[in-house]
């Protein structure tokens, strides 16, 4: 009778909360089929959404029943019909007509971008179809609006970005997080999304860019993978290896990844000094020149299960070791004659475990811990007659770290969306200097010791809704209590988006954001450092965060050509800039807080195609910047300046068969300033060429970066009231790159998670 009961019932539609369902449209040769229809409707054929395909196949359409029927239509296949229990439809495949139309040939224009639930999403496979990127961290750069600078990736218009991976932050380093992108695939990528305003849920506040990947499992076991090898030559080598497994099955996900790094680059400036000391001028000339080597091994491995449909556990463990690290610099001149080097006692460390949870009821949660230690020795010669001297400094940081997050996120009737959530981090961080003298000075005095603990808690709920098709807004108010000493800090941090499509092809968009900055640990060290005989590096147990207020306005022009009017507040910026010191003749470097920072600027994003032969984008961007600071050492300044950045990027196809592409870029930027400091324009012209083969598996690319050496602020002047410095800049940013990279078994990778280590580290 039970068994009937339950036949009798089937029939009828559970009403449920609105969710999305979701699934993939393929033919008969696992080719995705683009804007096939997707109709949902109930057991009775009522009506209930629709959607359409993406350039992958994956829709995803918002659905209030269970059971449902199915429906997947195109012109060119027969109809697919089917009833399902559960929202994730799986893999759909379409059958082809057998009377289909021949040399009927319809062209059109993709859209370069689409704002999807307040997100400027891009389709990564069509923006890198004619594009040179051959990893997914070329794949970011490729973004409208990001571009790399001193190896770091920028957002126009944003004062910072952060990189997450399918909705989430990850727990390694910004080098660590590097490392793994650079051996990742692009074809990983399935989106980029870019917001200048991240939910609280991401815990990461201000501009995101938020990788979207296609799914770690596979139907039957399997393994892919890739390797990769670069030789990069400035004015030394450097060389690149990696490699990326993965084991896939139904239910798990298992990756691995080993690359290996051995970097060597030049440094050097000269100094030009007018040293005001006891009402006299001291003219100083200093010319330092030296070098740094690292070998680096990055290792990660992960473990994704899948528990069922909704439920899944993930671990996984990353570490980078510096095997060892030498870096040497001499200083000759009219007032010192030095030399400084360093040596890694033992290998630099950083280990991490991570492990996370997500539920099918919107719960998340997670716990991470982070092990960092770098012991190094210094050894300092003063070689010049009559200042003769010598020490070593043993420097030791060793800090722990340890996370915890958990959030909620509720889908209400009417698209409305509840999310709410907490996390709690605390860092011990133990560090020490210690000077041996060899010399007749007793460098002892500058022995320093500091146990610092952190403690920082963050509450937050939020919202969103669309209100029609043209209107969303997403809100929310973060609450953040940190402690560290005897000092501690309450802030709230709100958050506002919204979007607004008066037409299909206007769309704009205004992002509202704050956020609170942390000086790295060593900077807060009650320590002096010494570079040569003239310059030095303090720490500053005083320093105060810094307090970010953001926003942007965005203006998008027919999905492709988009205009960002931006302006940016710091309030306490800190940054660490020379300073001729009035007591001694010696240069100091402190990290300092400034009263506040301020930019407003336009960002314009144009794209041009001609035809299939050339791709290519312009940028232009101008700003007014300023800052100001009532004590800054014994001085004050007030100073602003207008500036101006360009860059054209081109992409050519030379051939389809065989698959060669070209690319050259140039960009510019005008004079800068940074507090009191003004920094010279430079320029740089890059260019290359890719080869790829072996059915798409294999590429090989020769690349030119800033060919004149010119992407490098070759001058640095600092003339203002009592200060008067020129510092001249030995570039060393231009290079010659030959990759290869070839990818074997059709290459799955899942999200990953990044270890901050941003904070680590000392100078």
């Amino acid at each position: 009778m039970k068994i009937r009961i339950l036949i009798i019932f089937l029939p009828f539609a559970i009403s449920i909360q609105a969710q999305d369902v979701t699934g993939k449209v393929t033919d008969n040769d696992d080719n995705p089929i683009e804007f096939a229809t997707v109709v949902i409707q109930t057991t009775d054929s009522v009506y209930v959404n629709f959607t359409y395909t993406d350039s992958l196949g994956v829709f995803k359409v918002k659905a209030d029943i269970i059971p449902f029927i199915l429906t997947a239509q195109h012109l060119m296949y027969e109809t697919f019909q089917k009833t399902y229990w559960i929202p994730e439809t799986g893999h759909i495949r379409l059958e082809e007509k057998s009377q289909t139309l021949s040399e009927v040939v319809v062209k059109g224009e993709r859209p370069v971008v689409r704002v999807i639930d307040g997100r400027m999403t891009y389709n990564m496979p069509h923006l890198l179809q004619n594009k040179m990127a051959g990893t997914a961290y070329e794949a970011i750069l490729e973004l409208p609006g990001v571009l790399e600078q001193r190896g770091n990736i920028e957002l126009a218009g944003a004062n910072g970005v952060t990189v997450i991976i399918n909705g989430k932050t990850t727990n390694m380093g910004e080098s660590q997080l590097v490392d793994l992108l650079k051996n990742m695939p692009k074809e990983r990528i399935r989106e980029a999304e870019v917001m200048y305003s991240a939910p609280p849920q991401y815990h990461v506040r201000g501009a995101v860019i938020n990788l979207v990947l296609d799914s770690g499992t596979s139907d039957a076991p399997s393994v892919q993978g890739q390797i990769n090898t670069l030789y990069n030559q400035g004015h030394y080598a450097s060389y690149h290896g990696g490699a990326t497994m993965v084991y896939s099955t139904p239910k798990t996900s298992t990756d691995f990844m080993y690359s290996f790094s051995y970097n060597r680059e030049r440094n050097g400036q000269d100094i030009f000094s007018h040293h005001l000391y006891n009402g006299k001028i001291y003219d100083i000339e200093q010319f330092d020149r030296g070098y740094t080597r690292t070998p680096v091994h990055t290792i990660r491995l992960g473990n994704d299960w899948f528990l069922n449909d909704k439920n899944k556990l993930s671990f996984a463990y990353t570490s980078q070791i510096q095997q060892w690290t030498r870096p040497f610099t001499c200083s000759k001149g009219t007032y010192s004659d030095s030399e400084n080097r360093k040596e890694s006692d033992k290998p630099i460390q950083m280990h991490n475990f991570a492990l996370d949870y997500s539920s099918g009821f919107g719960l998340t949660t997670g716990i991470d811990f982070t092990s960092y230690r770098n012991h190094t020795t210094q050894y300092y010669r003063e070689n010049k007659p009559g200042k003769e001297d010598a020490f070593d400094a043993e420097s030791k940081q060793d800090i722990r770290r340890f996370s915890f997050y958990a959030d909620q996120n509720h889908r209400l009737a009417k698209d409305w969306t509840l999310s709410y959530g907490a996390k709690f981090s605390f860092a011990s961080d133990k560090s020490s200097q210690i000077y041996h003298s060899s010399g007749e000075n007793n460098w002892s005095v500058s022995d320093s010791k500091s146990d610092l603990d952190e403690y920082v808690y963050d509450v937050y709920a939020g919202f969103s809704k669309s209100f029609s098709d043209n209107l969303s807004i997403s809100a929310s108010l973060t609450g953040e209590y940190y402690k560290h000493k005897n000092i501690d800090y309450r802030s709230l941090f709100p958050m506002l988006e919204i979007t607004y499509t008066p037409q299909t092809n206007h769309i704009l968009q205004l992002s509202v954001s704050s956020d609170k900055t942390y000086p790295s640990y060593w900077e807060m060290q009650n320590t002096t450092s010494y570079l040569s005989g003239y310059a030095e590096i303090q720490g500053n147990p005083d320093l105060r965060p810094s307090r970010l207020y953001s926003s942007q306005f965005n203006y998008i022009l027919k999905n492709k050509y988009i205009f960002t009017l931006y302006g940016n507040y710091i309030d306490n910026n800190f940054n660490q800039l020379p300073y001729q010191s009035p007591e001694r003749l010696v240069l100091i470097y402190k990290t300092l807080n400034f009263d506040y920072s301020a930019k407003l600027g336009l960002n314009i994003m144009v794209p041009v195609k001609v035809g299939s032969f050339m791709d290519s984008r312009l940028t232009l961007n101008g700003y007014y910047d300023k800052s100001k600071s009532k004590h800054y050492h014994d001085i004050s300044f007030n100073k602003d300046n207008f500036a101006f950045y360009a860059n054209l990027d081109n992409t050519f196809n030379i051939s389809s068969k065989p698959n060669v592409k070209a690319q050259l870029s140039g960009s510019y930027i005008t004079r800068n300033i940074q507090g009191p400091m003004t920094i010279s324009s430079m320029y740089s012209v890059d260019a290359g060429i890719k080869w790829t083969f072996v059915n798409d598996k294999a590429e090989l690319s020769l690349k030119a970066t800033d060919m004149f050496n010119s992407w490098y602020p070759k001058d640095l002047d600092l003339n203002y009231k009592t200060q008067n410095l020129q510092m001249r800049m030995v570039p060393d940013s231009r290079r010659v790159s030959v990759s290869f990279i070839y990818k074997f078994g059709g290459f799955k990778k899942k999200e990953y998670k990044e270890v901050d280590s941003s904070r680590f580290g000392s100078r």
